[in-house]
C-alpha cells in the first residue's frame, strides 16, 4: 500500500506535538486529525462530524453533519450560542427526544425550516444517517464552484465568501435578539510574538466576531482574567485546544500557515 510522504512527516510532528505537550489521542481521532493535515483527505470531508456512538446503539448508519451546508446560510453563534451547542464533539449529547421537542438541530429540522423526521412525515432518516455519502459529495461538489478557492480545509476561503457577500448567513434565529457591537478597542489587529520561524501571528478580533461571539471563545477556550495563555503553543492547538477547537475541525487547518503567520503570508 502506498503511503504519501506528507502523511509520514504530518505523522510524525504531530507525535512529536502530542508528547511534547502531553495530550494522547486515541487511534481513531489521531486518524482523523491525520485526514486534516496536510491535503490527504477530500475536501468535502473536512468538517464533517461523524456521531457513531448512539446510532451504532440504535442499530443505524452514523449520522454525519455537514458544517459547510449550514454555515453557509447560519453564523456559527447561532448553533453555537443560540442552540447550546458545544464546541466540542460529544459534550453536547443530543437525544431523539430532545430533537423532537425542538431542540438542537429540531430548531429548524421542524418540517418548515427544515426537513423533518417527526412520525407520518416522509422517512428522512438517511438524509442524516448516512450509508452512501456518494450524494453528500456531490451535493458539496456542487455548492463550491461558485465560491473563493482555498488550498486547505474544505477547500472554500471562507472568510472572502463572507466578506465579499457570496455568502449570507442568518446571525440570530431569534426574532428579539439585539446584536452586540464589537469595541472599537478591539477592531485593531492584535500581533502575538511567537518563537516560530515562520514569524509572529496577527489575530483579528473583527473577522471572528463576524461569525462568533464574545462567548464562543472566552472564557472556556481562552481565559481572559490573565494576560496571556499558559501553554499555548502548536502541540496544544493540534490536540484540539485554545485555536484547534475550530482550526483543526471546521475552520481552516493549522498547516495553512500564511492565514496567521506573518513571514509565511509573505
Amino acid at each position: 500500500m502506498l503511503i504519501r510522504f506528507s502523511t509520514i512527516v504530518s505523522l510524525v510532528v504531530l507525535s512529536l506535538l502530542l508528547i511534547g505537550s502531553g495530550e494522547a489521542q486515541d487511534r481513531e481521532d489521531l486518524g482523523r486529525d491525520m485526514k486534516m493535515m496536510p491535503p490527504n483527505g477530500p475536501f468535502w470531508e473536512y468538517g464533517n462530524v461523524v456521531m457513531r456512538r448512539k446510532s451504532k446503539k440504535a442499530g443505524m448508519a452514523p449520522v454525519v453533519f455537514p458544517h459547510w451546508s449550514h454555515r453557509a446560510k447560519y453564523t456559527c453563534r447561532v448553533c453555537h450560542l443560540e442552540l447550546e451547542f458545544s464546541m466540542n464533539i460529544g459534550e453536547t449529547g443530543i437525544t431523539r427526544e430532545q430533537y423532537l421537542a425542538g431542540k438542537f438541530c429540531g430548531a429548524c429540522h421542524d418540517g418548515k425550516t427544515a426537513f423533518t423526521v417527526q412520525s407520518g412525515t416522509a422517512p428522512n432518516c438517511d438524509k442524516c444517517h448516512m450509508k452512501d455519502t456518494q450524494p453528500l459529495e456531490k451535493r458539496f461538489n456542487e455548492f463550491a464552484k461558485g465560491l473563493p478557492k482555498s488550498s486547505y480545509g474544505n477547500g472554500i476561503n471562507w472568510s472572502e465568501a463572507l466578506v465579499n457577500e457570496m455568502i449570507t448567513p442568518i446571525n440570530s434565529i431569534i426574532s428579539k435578539r439585539t446584536d452586540m457591537e464589537l469595541p472599537n478597542k478591539l477592531k485593531a489587529p492584535i500581533k502575538m510574538k511567537s518563537y516560530s520561524q515562520r514569524g509572529d501571528v496577527i489575530f483579528s478580533h473583527e473577522a471572528h466576531f463576524a461569525e462568533l461571539d464574545c462567548a464562543s471563545c472566552h472564557p472556556d477556550i481562552f481565559n481572559i482574567k490573565k494576560r496571556g495563555t499558559k501553554n499555548f503553543d502548536m502541540g496544544s492547538n493540534i490536540s484540539r485546544k485554545y485555536c484547534g477547537a475550530c482550526h483543526m475541525m471546521v475552520a481552516f487547518p493549522m498547516n495553512d500557515c500564511s492565514r496567521c503567520h506573518m513571514v509565511a503570508a509573505r
